[in-house]
């Protein structure tokens, strides 16, 4: 009987110890205002390259129905500073979030795919264009509010 009882703790505490879900409006704080900061590195027939500092600024993450969102880009254009939305289909897993680009036109006239996982304060993902030239990405996510 006392290991019943020993069991039946031993999983309250586990699950309430368990990080929450990933919801919309979480994921949207986690990269309002945000900066992702890492690095990223080629891959080419089955090789890693040297890896390359790496940084993208997020204005927001807007949600649009069905795991459908725009993430709104900050993006240096003739010297000034632009919002650029893109479209992203993004999943929930436990707590943390997949995003996923297929086949998303650039401005140079070419398309990029991406998975990349977000969770706690870091990111880490895969990425490629219609050429089969790609890489990986990871690193953290720093908002203004962390200063």
């Amino acid at each position: 009987m006392k290991s019943i009882f020993l069991v039946l703790a031993s999983l309250l505490l586990s699950h309430s110890a368990r990080a929450e879900d990933m919801t919309d409006a979480a994921f949207a704080a986690m990269l309002e205002n945000a900066t992702l900061e890492g690095t990223w590195a080629p891959i080419a027939g089955k090789q890693l390259g040297e890896e390359k500092s790496d940084r993208y600024e997020v204005a927001r993450a807007e949600p649009k129905g069905d795991e459908q969102w725009a993430i709104v880009w900050k993006v240096r254009y003739q010297g000034q500073l632009i919002e650029y939305p893109i479209p992203a289909v993004v999943k929930f897993a436990g707590d943390a979030a997949v995003l996923f680009l297929d086949a998303v036109p650039v401005g140079d006239g070419g398309t990029w795919s991406a998975r990349v996982l977000f969770h706690g304060d870091s990111y880490a993902g895969r990425w490629w264009n219609e050429k089969g030239k790609g890489g990986t990405v990871s690193g953290v996510i720093k908002r203004s509010s962390d200063d």
